[in-house]
């Protein structure tokens, strides 16, 4: 996923702002994670020393959260994906971290989203077959601090 061009320093509070030297790498790494520190400091015209500098105090500031693999998840099998809108209780809500916490450890979940409006989360799971996303569903959808859960099959994933 490259959104380069979103890559710039939209924070209000002017504290500590990001160098464009900074910036540049992070439109790198988001071309390419796996780039090398040698081809990303030539690209962004740093030596690889102060390149990886940069790049460690990125990570420590958290604008860098990690680097990750793009799992092809069809390819082991998995080829039932869902999304689940989530509607909790007002105990439920009150409850909501410990809820996307225990929803996160569960292996099918795929991501787990906070969102607005009528429904409280989005929940993106993935399974190897129709019975294997009803059954998530029934064991860990299925408790007193959910409200309602309305599920959409999801035919397809596109990113910019």
């Amino acid at each position: 996923m490259n959104h380069s061009s979103l890559i710039a320093d939209h924070r209000a509070e002017p504290g500590a702002p990001l160098a464009a030297t900074d910036l540049a790498i992070l439109r790198e790494l988001s071309a390419d994670a796996r780039i090398s520190n040698k081809d990303l400091a030539e690209r962004v015209g740093l030596a690889p020393s102060t390149c990886s500098g940069r790049v460690s105090a990125l990570r420590r500031r958290g604008v860098i959260k990690g680097f990750h693999a793009d799992i092809d998840w069809e390819a082991l099998g998995l080829t039932v994906f869902g999304m689940v809108s989530v509607r909790m209780t007002p105990v439920g809500r009150a409850a909501i971290a410990s809820v996307i916490a225990r929803l996160l450890d569960v292996p099918e979940t795929l991501e787990v989203f906070q969102v607005s409006g009528e429904r409280d989360l989005l929940v993106h799971i993935a399974a190897s077959n129709p019975r294997g996303l009803h059954t998530f569903i029934e064991e860990h959808l299925s408790d007193t601090t959910i409200a309602h859960t309305q599920t959409s099959l999801v035919f397809g994933h596109h990113r910019g």
